[in-house]
């Protein structure tokens, strides 16, 4: 725990590789994403904006459960639903940044 009270983890076995994607399946962008993806061991995607439309497309249904994440309100603004299950949160960007700087040792963004 440092001085303000956050707990900072430098655990090696937490760390993973965070990839923040708000562009659409069909964007140049959106397959490299996806690419470095399949590449990386333990990724978490996160979703928002025109990247919420990912949670519609096929290369979406290869990630492990509970490793993509959705901004809620782009989700709703967009009428995106989908049958995946994947976490979505009104805390989206809070908990994005907490990931990021406690838990990831790479961030991409797309």
């Amino acid at each position: 725990m440092n001085p303000g009270g956050i707990e900072c983890r430098n655990d090696e076995a937490d760390n993973r590789t965070i990839f923040f994607l708000t562009k659409p399946p069909q964007s140049e962008r959106a397959r490299l994403c996806f690419q470095l993806i399949e590449r990386s061991k333990n990724a978490a995607l996160y979703l928002a904006g025109d990247g919420v439309y990912n949670l519609l497309a096929t290369s979406i249904e290869t990630l492990p459960q509970g490793s993509v994440h959705v901004c809620k309100e782009d989700m709703d603004a967009r009428g995106v639903q989908s049958e995946r299950p994947s976490v979505s949160s009104v805390d989206f960007y809070l908990l994005m940044v907490e990931d990021m700087m406690f838990g990831s040792d790479r961030v991409y963004t797309f």
